[in-house]
């Protein structure tokens, strides 16, 4: 705006001068007007002034209040900033990957986790993204210039990540009958052995049958549950006989969508085959809705 302010002064001292060179004796002809190569002298500044305002209007954005125009400009050209995919690091703590899956939603898996998370990208404040769980709290925020940071229950106040490079695909699984058997088995000793609380794992056996991807989706909900009950246990310890008393087993069955409900001592676990990896709760969501279902507050569940 600055610019433009001095570009219509500019403009009004040169119609100044073409007005005062009227009667100017040693520039004008004899009819008292101004020379002719001196009108065109003036003509071609003031059309100079006039085109460089022009596209200074033109290429200047609207400044929210508050910004200064340089900075809505620079946003303006990086308002959509891309996220790149990759493998992260934190430090030297731990590494994440984040990766493309649909519109508008990347998927992220921490070292050391088979969980793949899926979030959804909102705009934040100045063109930054923020990346949100499906318990909708911010994993993730990418700056109008792609800089990342990872928001823990840890680290609240947020942690850089720093690109290393490309990742492996985070793709479907397939998974075995025999496989889903063992698995099941596994996170039933497992509990029993970290929690001390005696939980009986289970899948449908409609799911024992089907396809090697359904499974797949079916392990994913089963080892989100059983990593979401852990979570829920160490947020809220008060809540461990409670649970012990209200359910004594988990099941995983195909739903209409993904649910968590109690059906007599059975914690149910509903997954949705055909809709992906969100197809079936976070553990992070499923941590949050056992403290509704057993009505214990807990503290903010809104972060890994």
């Amino acid at each position: 705006m600055a610019e433009l302010t001095r570009n219509r002064l500019k403009f009004a001292q040169l119609q100044c001068q073409y007005s005062n060179l009227r009667g100017v004796g040693d520039t004008a002809d004899q009819g008292g007007q101004p020379s002719k190569s001196n009108r065109v002298r003036l003509l071609l500044a003031i059309s100079a002034v006039l085109f460089a305002g022009t596209i200074l209007a033109q290429a200047q954005p609207d400044s929210a209040p508050g910004v200064p125009p340089g900075m809505a400009s620079r946003l303006a050209a990086e308002r959509v900033s891309a996220v790149q995919p990759g493998l992260y690091s934190i430090g030297d703590a731990s590494s994440f990957v984040l990766e493309p899956y649909s519109r508008d939603k990347y998927l992220l898996r921490f070292e050391g986790s088979t969980e793949n998370f899926v979030l959804s990208v909102e705009r934040g404040s100045l063109g930054a993204k923020l990346m949100k769980y499906d318990t909708g709290a911010t994993a993730l925020r990418v700056s109008v210039w792609g800089g990342l940071t990872l928001y823990t229950q840890d680290a609240p106040q947020g942690l850089p990540a720093t690109r290393q490079g490309d990742a492996e695909p985070l793709g479907p699984q397939t998974v075995s009958g025999p496989e889903l058997a063992t698995a099941i088995g596994d996170e039933t000793s497992h509990i029993a052995y970290v929690q001390n609380i005696a939980l009986k794992f289970s899948a449908d056996p409609a799911v024992m049958q089907a396809d090697a991807e359904t499974r797949g989706r079916a392990f994913d909900a089963l080892t989100n549950a059983a990593i979401g009950i852990e979570r829920f246990l160490a947020a809220t310890p008060s809540a461990r006989q409670i649970l012990s008393r209200r359910i004594n087993s988990v099941k995983v069955a195909e739903g209409g969508k993904p649910t968590v409900t109690i059906a007599g001592q059975t914690l149910l676990v509903s997954f949705v085959p055909g809709e992906g990896h969100e197809g079936h709760a976070s553990s992070l969501a499923i941590q949050q809705e056992l403290g509704k279902l057993f009505a214990v507050s807990t503290r903010d569940v809104a972060t890994k």
